[in-house]
């Protein structure tokens, strides 16, 4: 990619918005998974409604690994915007270590449950400690793009939100 884009594109924006949803859905609906998986664990028959809420757990969590992965490859296809003037140099680099690390964090936790939940290995403490990591990286994102639209007035969240755009 030779040119900044000015704007994300929309698929980009979407994919954003999957993931952000996905996340909740995996949050909300954890236990079933975590009681399914110790049930199959100990040869014990799991509930019929955690095992239907553990495949929605896996299924979402597979819709947050293509998500993510498309993402990723829309980036290098079509970059990304610039960061909005007058970001200071050091607020530009931990934005991109924090975008990076919670693409790795989200790659990081669907390899884990899938490990776990196909009975590789119970990767399931890494899986929530990960979870953890995300969470810390969520807020941080969060706290950031807040600050920046409604402290530093940059339009920040208008990049992600198109009906902001004035």
């Amino acid at each position: 990619m030779d040119t900044i884009p000015a704007a994300y594109r929309p698929t980009q924006i979407i994919l954003h918005w999957v993931v952000f949803a996905a996340i909740w859905v995996q949050w909300l609906f954890n236990e079933p998974i975590k009681r399914t998986i110790a049930a199959m664990q100990t040869v014990a028959t799991p509930a019929r409604n955690d095992m239907t809420m553990a495949w929605v757990h896996v299924s979402f969590g597979l819709t947050i690994f293509v998500a993510v992965m498309a993402r990723i490859y829309l980036h290098y296809r079509d970059g990304a915007p610039g960061r909005a003037p007058g970001t200071p140099p050091m607020q530009a680099k931990i934005a991109t270590i924090v975008h990076w690390s919670l693409y790795g964090a989200l790659i990081a936790i669907v390899i884990t449950g899938v490990v776990t939940w196909n009975g590789i290995a119970d990767l399931g403490y890494v899986h929530w400690l990960m979870n953890v990591v995300l969470f810390g990286l969520i807020t941080a994102h969060a706290v950031a793009a807040f600050f920046n639209q409604f402290v530093r007035k940059d339009g920040t969240l208008a990049r992600m939100i198109p009906a902001l755009k004035k």
